[in-house]
């Protein structure tokens, strides 16, 4: 914060993560629409589905890695909550009236940890999202041939 007010054009990590997954959004969003694209056009389909499957294991395989992080992130987490908490019990004067006010001081203390739980839990959600689209366009590929020949009249 006091970054913000001293060097208001400088990029937190968190703004440099959160455009970098914006950006990565939108060009897996660009090559779902080329996808369906595609599709649309008969002669397309041969590379459609190599690229279907070659794509469909990138964002696998991307999932997968966005998961890994995710898993430190909350190793991360539960020690730096285990240790905050051990703090407000029994190492300082204040006493909190409940275990949700205490647990309240350690989220808000904690904040940016959680801040990129969540960028990277909606992210990862969004990848696997997009798997999901792809499997789709998967399925979709032996309807729009059969569709093909039924226009052509076989």
């Amino acid at each position: 914060m006091e970054n913000d007010i001293i060097h208001p054009n400088v990029k937190s990590s968190f703004e440099i993560l959160e455009e970098r997954f914006s950006n990565e959004r939108i060009e897996w969003s660009k090559k779902i629409t080329d996808m369906g694209v595609k599709l649309g056009k008969i002669l397309e389909i041969p590379n459609l589905m190599i690229t279907l499957y070659t794509e469909r294991q990138r964002a696998l395989e991307y999932y997968h890695y966005l998961i890994s992080l995710l898993i430190g992130i909350n190793k991360t987490y539960r020690k730096s909550y285990d240790e905050r908490h051990d703090y407000y019990t029994n190492k300082i004067q204040v006493r909190y009236p409940n275990e949700s006010t205490k647990h309240n001081r350690i989220l808000v203390d904690l904040h940016e940890i959680l801040q990129q739980r969540e960028t990277l839990e909606n992210h990862a959600k969004f990848i696997l999202g997009t798997v999901s689209t792809i499997d789709n366009i998967i399925y979709a590929i032996p309807r729009r041939i059969e569709i093909e020949q039924i226009s052509r009249g076989k």
